[in-house]
Parts: C-alpha cells; sequence; structure tokens
C-alpha cells in the first residue's frame, strides 16, 4: 500500500461510499518511533460490528488528516493501510451473547515528520471522519445516519531546536463485555504513557464530525468546535447511561463504572488529557459502546472463617494471634446459591511481597443450592509478624456468573509469632548510643550486624523525620551472610544548631524469608553542642616585616608565608596587595588551602618602572589565612616592601701600572669597583685601546676584571661609558 504525507497542500482521494452503520468505537494514536527520531507511527484503532456492519464498509486504508491547532490550517494527509483485524474477547469467554460480536481493526503507516513543518509552539491535531455508526444505539438520536469523528493533539515535534520526545497514551484491547441491568459493573477503560506523562480522564458527548450518511468518507475538515452527537431527551453527559448509578470514570485511572436502569446500546467517549510537569502536551477522544441486557438474576459466593476457638463467624475486625505451637492450617468455608457454578478460591498477603501460604483445594463446583465447599488455608515457616505487626491474609471467591464474575473477599488479620529463626543482632563501634558532636567536626564509626543462624542479611540506616543525605550522611546499605559491617561518617553542617537531637535507626534484617523479613533496630543519638573554634595564625619567614630593596640587585625579594590552625578546620591562605593588584605588579604568590598548616612562598623582581620617576616606593601586602568551619576566624600579617633607585657613586680610581707576572699583586685592570646601576644611568660598554688607538678589548657586558696576559708591556688607554655619564684614563703594562 502507497503511503504518503503531503504537507500545506491537502489532496482530495476516491471516497468509499458504503453506506452501512458499522462503527463501535476506538482511537487515533501517533507513536515515535525511537527517542530523539522523527519517525513517527501514525494511525487508527476502530471497532467494528461484526454482526450488523455491512463487510463492504470495512475500508482497506484510511486517511487521517493534521491541522495546525493555532489556525486549524491543513498540513498534510497520509492514508493508512489496515495491517490488523481481529475478534474482540470476553472478559469471560463462556458469557458471549449472539447479538454482540465486534472487530477491532488496525490502521498505521509509518511517516518522518519535517521539524519544520512540526514547530508551532500550539501544537496540532488529527481526525478521522466516518459514517456511520451502529443504527442500533439507545442513547442518541438518529444513530444510523450519525458520523464518527475521531480527534488527536499533539505537541510540536521540535522545541528550543531539539526534538520533543512523546508517544500518545497506549490503550490494552477493549473486552467486548456486556452489563446486566441494576447490577454494578466496571471496564478498564484506562491507557499508559511510554513517556512517563499523567493521564486526566472525563467522559464527553462523542463527536459526530461532518461525514454523513450520503457521504460517509470525506476528507478532514480543520475546526476548533467539530459537530457532537445529539442525545435523546433526558440523556446528557451525566447519565449516559442512566440507572441507579450512572455511567463514571475514574479521573486518574480510567476505570469506567456503572448500574444500568434498563436494557440499551450506550455509547459514549472518554476525553484523554497528556500533561508533563503539570502542562498539557496532548489530548485524544476514545469511542465505544456498551450493551446492557437482562441476566438472570445471580448471587455472588460467600466466605465464612470461624477461628479456634470461636462460635461465631469472623468479621474482619479483629486479629488472630497464632501462638508457635498452634496448626500451621486453619479450615475457611465457601458457598455459593447457584447450581452447577464453578467457584476458584484464591488469596494474597496484602502487606507482604511474597505470600507464604497455600490453599487446599483452590475450587470446587456447586451440585446443590448453597453448596458448600471446605478448604484449608497452610501457613509457611515464613508466614511470621514482627513488632506486633499483623500480616492481611486477602481471600477472594470468584464463580461464573455473566457477564463477568461475581466474587466475595475475606480479609483476615494475622498475627502468628516465629517458628524458630532466631533474631539477628545490631551493635556499632561506639561506647553508647549518644554522640557528642560538633559542626564541621567529622564524626565516624562502624556498624556491625551479626546472625546467629548464618542467614543472609541486609542492612541499612535512615534518619527520623529527616533525610541521611540531605543532612550529609553517608552509610551506605549492604548485604551479606551470616555478618555484615558499614562505616558511617558525617561532619555535622554549619546549621546543625546547639542542643538539636537528631535520631538515626540502624536497621538490619533476616533475609531468611524473602519479602518477610525479620528486622530489628538500634538508635544512635547525635547530640549538637557549641561548636568552639581556635583562630588561626599567619607568619612570614621574615625577621622582620620589611624589605629594603635596591632596584637591580642580583637577588630579588623571596620568602615563606605560613598559615596555621591548632583545629581541623580547613584554612584557606591567602594575600592581597593595598591598592594595586599583585599579579599585576610581577609579584608571585598562590593562594592555597590545607588543614593544620600551609606554606606558599613569595617572589618578586620589581622593575624601574614601578619607581614611576620617584626615588623610591613602598608597597604594604596583607597575608591572610581564613578558616572554613561554622564559627569562621581569620588572621592577617602585614609585610611593608621598599624599593628603592641606587645611590649615585663615583667611579674609583683605578692604578696607572699594571704588572702582569703572576705574583697575586697588581696582575690584572679590577672592574669590581665601578659603580651600581641606576634606573637613569647604566652601564653601557668598556673598551681598552693601544697607544696607537686600536681596540684590543672591548665588552657589553660589566666584567669582574681584565688581565693583558697576551699584549706587549706599553702604554694603553680605557674608555667606560653609562648612559649619561663616562669615565677614562690611562695605565701602564709592565713585563
Amino acid at each position: 500500500m502507497k503511503k504518503r504525507f503531503i504537507c500545506i497542500i491537502l489532496m482530495l482521494f476516491a471516497i468509499y461510499q458504503a453506506q452501512a452503520t458499522h462503527i463501535v468505537g476506538g482511537q487515533l494514536f501517533i507513536t515515535q518511533n525511537s527517542a530523539g527520531s522523527t519517525s513517527y507511527n501514525i494511525g487508527l484503532t476502530m471497532y467494528f460490528d461484526a454482526l450488523n456492519g455491512n463487510p463492504g464498509a470495512e475500508d482497506p486504508s484510511v486517511n487521517i488528516y493534521v491541522f495546525r491547532k493555532r489556525d486549524n490550517a491543513a498540513v498534510g494527509w497520509l492514508e493508512a493501510p489496515k495491517i490488523e483485524r481481529k475478534s474482540v474477547t470476553y472478559a469471560n469467554p463462556q458469557c458471549g451473547i449472539s447479538t454482540l460480536q465486534t472487530y477491532m481493526i488496525t490502521y498505521a503507516a509509518s511517516v518522518r515528520l519535517d521539524p519544520a513543518s512540526f514547530n508551532d509552539s500550539q501544537g496540532y491535531y488529527m481526525v478521522w471522519d466516518r459514517c456511520c455508526r451502529n443504527g442500533t444505539i439507545t442513547n442518541i438520536q438518529n444513530p444510523g445516519d450519525a458520523g464518527s469523528l475521531f480527534y488527536l493533539e499533539f505537541p510540536p515535534i521540535t522545541r528550543n531546536g531539539a526534538v520533543f520526545n512523546n508517544s500518545s497514551p497506549v490503550f490494552p484491547t477493549i473486552k467486548g463485555d456486556y452489563a446486566c441491568v441494576n447490577s454494578p459493573f466496571f471496564f478498564d477503560f484506562g491507557g499508559s504513557d511510554a513517556d512517563g506523562d499523567s493521564l486526566a480522564y472525563r467522559i464527553i458527548t462523542p463527536m459526530q464530525g461532518y461525514s454523513d450518511r450520503v457521504n460517509p468518507s470525506i476528507p478532514g475538515r480543520g475546526s476548533s468546535n467539530y459537530p457532537r452527537l445529539t442525545w435523546i431527551n433526558g440523556i446528557s453527559v451525566a447519565n449516559v447511561i442512566p440507572g441507579p448509578q450512572p455511567l463514571t470514570v475514574n479521573a486518574t485511572n480510567g476505570m469506567l463504572s456503572v448500574t444500568a436502569g434498563s436494557v440499551g446500546l450506550y455509547v459514549f467517549a472518554v476525553q484523554v488529557d497528556e500533561y508533563r510537569n503539570g502542562v498539557k502536551i496532548g489530548s485524544l477522544t476514545r469511542d465505544f459502546q456498551l450493551k446492557v441486557v437482562d441476566c438472570p438474576k445471580m448471587d455472588p459466593p460467600k466466605l465464612l472463617f470461624k477461628p479456634k476457638g470461636k462460635t461465631t463467624y469472623y468479621t474482619q475486625n479483629e486479629i488472630i494471634t497464632l501462638k508457635k505451637d498452634d496448626p500451621n492450617c486453619f479450615e475457611v468455608i465457601v458457598t455459593d446459591p447457584s447450581i452447577n457454578q464453578l467457584v476458584k478460591v484464591n488469596g494474597k498477603a496484602v502487606n507482604n511481597t511474597k505470600d507464604y501460604f497455600s490453599l487446599l483445594p483452590a475450587e470446587f463446583r456447586t451440585t446443590v443450592v448453597n453448596d458448600t465447599m471446605r478448604f484449608e488455608v497452610c501457613l509457611d515457616e515464613c508466614f511470621v509478624t514482627y513488632d506486633n505487626r499483623p500480616i492481611v491474609l486477602q481471600l477472594v471467591a470468584e464463580d461464573e456468573s455473566c457477564p463477568i464474575p461475581l466474587t466475595d473477599t475475606l480479609n483476615i488479620y494475622i498475627r502468628r509469632e516465629g517458628t524458630g529463626n532466631n533474631a539477628p543482632a545490631v551493635t556499632t563501634s561506639l561506647p553508647g548510643d549518644y554522640v557528642h558532636v560538633t559542626a564541621g567536626v567529622p564524626v565516624t564509626f562502624t556498624v556491625f550486624g551479626k546472625d546467629p543462624d548464618k542467614d543472609d542479611l541486609a542492612l541499612s540506616g535512615r534518619g527520623r523525620d529527616f533525610n541521611m543525605t540531605n543532612m550529609g550522611m553517608n552509610f551506605a546499605a549492604v548485604k551479606g551472610n551470616s555478618a555484615v559491617q558499614q562505616n558511617f561518617t558525617w561532619t555535622p553542617p554549619c546549621n546543625a544548631r546547639k542542643g538539636d537531637t537528631l535520631t538515626v535507626d540502624f536497621k538490619l534484617e533476616d533475609m531468611r524469608c524473602e519479602g518477610n523479613p525479620m528486622p530489628v533496630s538500634k538508635p544512635v543519638y547525635f547530640v549538637v553542642d557549641q561548636s568552639p573554634n581556635n583562630p588561626p595564625a599567619v607568619a612570614t619567614s621574615l625577621a622582620i616585616p620589611e624589605v629594603i630593596h635596591n632596584i637591580g640587585s642580583p637577588a630579588g625579594i623571596t620568602f615563606d608565608v605560613l598559615g596555621s590552625d591548632p583545629d581541623t578546620n580547613l584554612i584557606v591562605l591567602s594575600a592581597a596587595g593595598r591598592g594595586f593588584d599583585m599579579k599585576a605588579m610581577g609579584m608571585a604568590f598562590d593562594a592555597k588551602s590545607g588543614v593544620k598548616s600551609i606554606t606558599s612562598p613569595y617572589s618578586w623582581n620589581p622593575e624601574c618602572a614601578l619607581l614611576n620617576g620617584e626615588p623610591e616606593q613602598t608597597f604594604l601586602i596583607d597575608f591572610i589565612t581564613q578558616d572554613r568551619s561554622c564559627v569562621s576566624a581569620s588572621d592577617t600579617t602585614t609585610v611593608k616592601l621598599i624599593i628603592k633607585d641606587n645611590a649615585e657613586q663615583p667611579f674609583p680610581e683605578f692604578p696607572n701600572v699594571i704588572t702582569p707576572n703572576g705574583d697575586g699583586k697588581n696582575d690584572c685592570f679590577v672592574f669590581q669597583d665601578l659603580p651600581q646601576d641606576k634606573c637613569d644611568d647604566l652601564f653601557k660598554d668598556i673598551t681598552i685601546f693601544n697607544r696607537w688607538g686600536k681596540q684590543i678589548y672591548y665588552s657589553r657586558i660589566r666584567p669582574n676584571d681584565w688581565c693583558p696576559d697576551d699584549i706587549s708591556g706599553g702604554y694603553y688607554y680605557y674608555l667606560i661609558q653609562y648612559t649619561k655619564r663616562s669615565y677614562k684614563g690611562a695605565f701602564t703594562v709592565l713585563k
């Protein structure tokens, strides 16, 4: 079958001319094929009257039309072929009636939707419009001429540039059951949502659409107010199926209930709204019909229980106590007024995840009026109760009444003593049950669990009236055999108030009986005391908190900064320049954190530009250590840094005779005493000439000395130059 989805242009197609009355109900659906994709499965589930419907009206395909909700503009249409047809079954197959036969027919096709065409914030809707409904419907006017319109709203498939994952709700196959006059009837009309969205249900008047007997299958039309069916006099949404209890729907789970007052075939519709995070994102209508017939009068079975030692039957408002040595089995009676009824009995433990009991026998067939069967309920070893908590044993007797079985329920509250399983024990490494704690100070101990029977154990913890995780307590649940242990750690937060007491119950469960473990518990009480706090201290490795530094000195300014705290609190060491940015000045110092003590080095090589034309500048740095306890404290020490330019120095008197004879006396021309650089007067170079003006030595680096080992004796000249001044002279080399 050819599939097509054409956006913007709405195409006409061949119209099926079958005019039979056949539509029982159904709904549309749209399902995202995989998360994050724009591929969807779109289709229709229709219920078809298999008895009165014309086979020619069973379309081989259906056409579903899509519109933009904001302005009802047509977006496109999809031809969906028939992919399945099956007969609707009954809850009790033996209760089928010849006047009620229904097919469930499914039409569907896969299509990839264009995100650019489905991004309107108000969303979209799809419709299928077809005539005609079942002509024998009781509660509407002219049922054989009434069309049926199924409707489904869905959100845009993209939001904020990303695919918005969503599928419409999914519903199980409807049972083809009927109701009996003046008998309560329940009908599960609820669904589930793959995206976890919540669903809300309400009864509405079914939509009729624009199709009719003359034009049974027409192109869909966009509308904000589709025509609806016309009820007969006396019928409204409040009593779609009239009677002692008119038709109602549970708004949360979709369960329909009704006690009808007269026979007939009643059409109804339920609107299912889809919510995500409290915001409605989708909606659909589900149509169906319920047949009400005059059934033979049937009476339900009856369960009776007479406790041991009692002369009256159990009334469900008392607790049966069974001692350790009492019999494991007791007798229950079930009776049914009808002849040839198969009565089945089943049961469950309401407040246990496992039943731990058996029923013998579980069913019987009546042979006379008010026939009675006696059966035994036998309790297993694990059917025991703890902490005076009774187990609710729920027994249900069910017969073969039509259209649905009639039942009777008996709840028996049983408190039963243990039958030989010894209780485990839970202890801690604490000296007692009370622990005095202070904010910011860690608490650590171990919880132990042990079982004398070497059964499997489960150890966990729970705060009384508070969540342990939210309070910052760490205690992971643990399992083991025979013995288990787990560490508890907690650093009380700053908002823990003096005088508060927090209780944690450590629960140990003996898992011999899965679903009904034997629990024991040990409480530990945490008493919050006043939080003491000793202040931290900060110091430097300097003898005095002042450094005088001449710019140009070979070594820069270096020292260590030390932070300490006698407590175990986290401390942070930092620094701040007064009125200046340390990093912009070229200073190196890293803030650090730690416990007890921390050290961070400081270094600086100041440059001449920092003097800003002045002979000296002063910089103040505050070194701060702060603890991060709940009662925070800090300490500060200040270091003064004075940077200066070198004072102007005269040129030294150099010797006028050099005697390089290796006697260690006057062997070299010594330059060590040359003046130090100033910021505005720097050493440039030194040159030595012979008496004929030839350069024999040159250096731009301030030398320590010059030894004329490889030149002849004679008369020589020197020239020493700085930025602003120069110095020259002569000397004689004697060899």
